[in-house]
């Protein structure tokens, strides 16, 4: 039959273009993406005054359709922003057979570090820091997967011309991150959404929100784009071994 014929030419198109971007690996994964924070608790304001839950949708779902797009089964945690339970979030990951765990998030710094400035007449607040950092629970017994992958998305970041950030590794009071890899700009951390996932996990600090050239980049469609092939690239890399 024609149409029969036609969608089977278009299957087999989607699954070529699947493995191109899967870049060589065996088969898809379903991979959690998880929307950092909920609309009662967004998270840090951006230098424009912007919530960290809007900037952490919008990457999210940016990733998400990336993945889908490489051929992968994606479960989009908390974009409805009623996601308020840190321990239910890796619990619906493994519900859902997730084989990773990605919980996207935006940056800030801590106070002593920050400036006022004025926007659209409200005091606002400015920083220096600037770029990207990865987390993994240091007693997870998935740790080698989890650092690796972080590894791998940090690298294709770096490649995208992205630049990571080793500020939470300064010795001041909030800081003191332990840093597992600098050059990647991994640390470990003990955060509750990554100490109950079951599966390899991370959670991605994408950039700094409260520096005001990062602010403006990151939320540009274009840079969410970019971020989203690297990790699509990153988590091919990694998963495929």
């Amino acid at each position: 039959m024609p149409g029969r014929t036609a969608n089977n030419r278009h299957h087999r198109a989607v699954g070529a273009l699947a493995g191109v971007l899967l870049a060589g690996s065996a088969t898809a994964a379903t991979i959690a993406v998880d929307v950092g924070h909920s609309l009662s608790a967004p998270g840090a304001t951006s230098s424009y005054g912007e919530t960290e839950f809007s900037y952490n949708r919008a990457l999210a779902q940016e990733i998400a359709r990336a993945l889908r797009g490489a051929g992968h089964l994606v479960l989009l945690i908390g974009a409805d922003g009623d996601a308020t339970s840190l321990r239910d979030r890796p619990a619906m990951a493994a519900a859902g057979g997730a084989e990773f765990f990605l919980s996207v998030h935006h940056d800030s710094a801590q106070p002593q570090f920050l400036r006022t400035w004025r926007y659209q007449g409200v005091e606002r607040y400015e920083g220096d820091h600037s770029g990207y950092s990865f987390y993994v629970f240091p007693q997870h017994p998935r740790l080698t997967e989890s650092a690796r992958c972080a590894g791998a998305i940090s690298q294709t970041l770096a490649a995208q011309g992205f630049a990571r950030t080793l500020h939470h590794a300064e010795g001041v009071a909030g800081e003191h991150r332990p840093l597992r890899d600098a050059a990647l700009g991994i640390y470990d951390a003990d955060f509750a959404v990554l100490r109950g996932a079951t599966m390899p996990a991370v959670l991605f600090e994408a950039g700094v929100i409260v520096n005001k050239r990062d602010a403006l980049t990151l939320a540009q469609p274009g840079t969410r784009q970019r971020i989203a092939a690297a990790v699509r690239d990153g988590l091919a890399a990694c998963l495929s071994r």
